[in-house]
């Protein structure tokens, strides 16, 4: 009886050093065989791995969503107010049309010159580089697709990007870190005083009414890759003690307003009063639980000229409102994220305030543009 061939043994697959002399032609060419490098898999020779980047952080995420809608209101404000300009009065008609014609214009002119500074605020160093490249050789940009911007057709259109603006900023400024926090709060609240005059002026649209401090809670996943960070905390607590200050002077100053009125007005400046306190009782507890300097109410405090004359009691409020928001601005750029936001919702609640009060702010208020 016939006895069977033994099956041909499997050559055991070879060592790394084999496959690197069998390449560099060192062995023979027989000595390997394609069947047995196809059995053993794929010989890696060297060489880097494929780089991926990690996924963008908190603070890229909010900027580059930011800087869009930036881009948006900026070409929505620049063609209205072309068309404003456009359609401009000869000097004719009703004198109460041309007075809203012009506050229009007003409103919309100091939003073409608002918003590209924020939008250059928000640049990152490598962004504004590429820029000013593409800038000094608009060539070297011919063969990349520009991405389409949806421009608001209409005052309403325009109102809406404006408060979808002032809220992601505001969002923003509760989650990203404390270098980005500042101007993203800057931007709200700019943000929020030019809604509000806009709308006002054109009597059209609606602006609903800015986030308060409970709506203001983090809204989005923060990646582990890159997460954000805070300041020193000298700087948390001397904003927090100069932001108690203001609260405490702002709560005496409407209490000593509202003296000096009756009815309506005298309500206002009480609840303004009340308000003013509540915060700086809040303000005074953070810096209890957080080891930082309390600042105490005092029972009475210096008027400017030591008594109030008329004049100076009808500026009081917008200086007021205006030093507060440059305070909580600060203190949001150094406050640890879960004190951020009461500050956030008061330096909104003042822009808001000064909408009504004074005819023109800065881009960033409390920051300077660079």
């Amino acid at each position: 009886m016939p006895v069977p061939s033994p099956s041909p043994a499997v050559p055991p697959c070879p060592s790394r050093r084999t496959v690197l002399r069998a390449t560099l032609g060192t062995l023979g060419a027989g000595l390997l065989g394609t069947e047995a490098l196809t059995a053993c898999g794929p010989v890696a020779l060297g060489g880097p791995e494929e780089y991926t980047p990690p996924p963008p952080g908190i603070d890229d995420l909010y900027r580059n969503d930011l800087l869009a809608l930036l881009d948006r209101a900026i070409a929505g404000a620049d063609a209205l107010l072309a068309a404003q300009g456009g359609g401009a009065s000869d000097g004719g008609g009703d004198d109460g049309a041309i007075g809203a014609e012009a506050s229009l214009t007003s409103a919309l002119s100091a939003l073409t010159t608002a918003l590209p500074v924020q939008r250059d605020a928000l640049l990152t160093g490598a962004q504004q580089e590429r820029e000013a490249e593409a800038a000094e050789d608009p060539g070297a940009e011919e063969d990349v697709v520009p991405v389409p911007v949806e421009v608001p057709g209409d005052i309403p259109a325009l109102l809406a990007v404006l408060v979808e603006l002032r809220d992601l900023a505001a969002d923003g400024a509760r989650q990203v870190s404390g270098s980005l926090a500042r101007p993203l709060v800057a931007v709200a609240a700019r943000t929020a005083w030019s809604a509000r005059r806009l709308q006002t002026a054109s009597g059209q649209g609606e602006v609903s009414p800015s986030p308060v401090a409970a709506d203001l809670v983090p809204q989005r996943d923060v990646p582990q890759t890159d997460p954000p960070s805070v300041g020193a905390q000298e700087d948390y607590f001397s904003s927090l003690e100069r932001a108690q200050q203001e609260e405490w002077y702002a709560g005496y100053v409407h209490e000593v307003l509202a003296a000096r009125t009756d009815g309506d007005q005298r309500t206002a400046r009480l609840d303004e009063a009340e308000l003013h306190r509540t915060r700086a009782a809040e303000l005074a507890g953070y810096a209890e639980e957080d080891g930082g300097p309390v600042v105490v109410r005092e029972a009475v405090y210096a008027l400017p000229g030591g008594t109030l004359d008329d004049a100076t009691a009808a500026l009081l409020p917008a200086r007021l409102a205006q030093g507060l928001l440059v305070d909580h601005t600060a203190l949001v750029g150094a406050a640890p994220f879960e004190r951020r936001a009461l500050s956030i919702a008061a330096a909104l609640a003042e822009a808001e305030l000064l909408a009504g009060l004074v005819d023109g702010m800065d881009p960033l208020p409390g920051l300077v543009a660079e």
